[in-house]
């Protein structure tokens, strides 16, 4: 069975589009604390990717969802989810983040980190990213439950690099 990360900078739509998905998706946020030595002083866990790797090594799940997922040692493919910083920022306001860790998911967001991250790690073939800006996450389910079915091929390119100017 192939596993897959479904992966993506905070707010674009991992958690929501998973729960539309048929298959078993393990959150990796609901082992963050066992995976952690603590949280930092805004709060966040400080999650230790080799001790996520040790409670998963042996795990039947097929989908692991989370901002790390796509560093798990067990992945075979890699859905990055992307969206428009422009929308990443209202989205990341609604939740309350503060504007330094707004403007860290923004840049992120912006040179594609997990993304390029996710190459590294399973290779380009095995690695696909698909837009969530303006696209329904009942569709965007749609696409993945295809592409993990092998129905579809995905080969969306996104660059958002030049937000980066709109900033400075």
């Amino acid at each position: 069975m192939e596993k897959y990360a479904l992966t993506g900078t905070p707010g674009t739509g991992k958690t929501s589009v998973s729960k539309l998905l048929n298959e078993k998706v393990t959150s990796l946020s609901d082992y963050y604390e066992e995976a952690s030595e603590g949280k930092t002083n805004s709060g966040e866990w400080v999650v230790d990717i080799e001790k996520l790797n040790t409670i998963f090594k042996t795990s039947d799940t097929k989908i692991y969802e989370g901002n790390f997922a796509h560093k798990l040692n067990n992945i075979d493919k890699i859905i990055v989810l992307r969206c428009d910083p422009i929308i990443l920022k209202e989205r990341l306001e609604e939740r309350g983040y503060k504007k330094e860790k707004i403007m860290e998911n923004l840049e992120a967001e912006a040179i594609g980190l997990i993304f390029s991250e996710s190459i590294s790690y399973v290779g380009e073939n095995n690695v696909i990213q698909l837009d969530t800006s303006n696209t329904d996450i009942e569709n965007i389910a749609m696409n993945i439950e295809k592409y993990m079915d092998g129905k579809i091929k995905v080969e969306e390119e996104i660059d958002y690099s030049e937000r980066i100017l709109e900033w400075y």
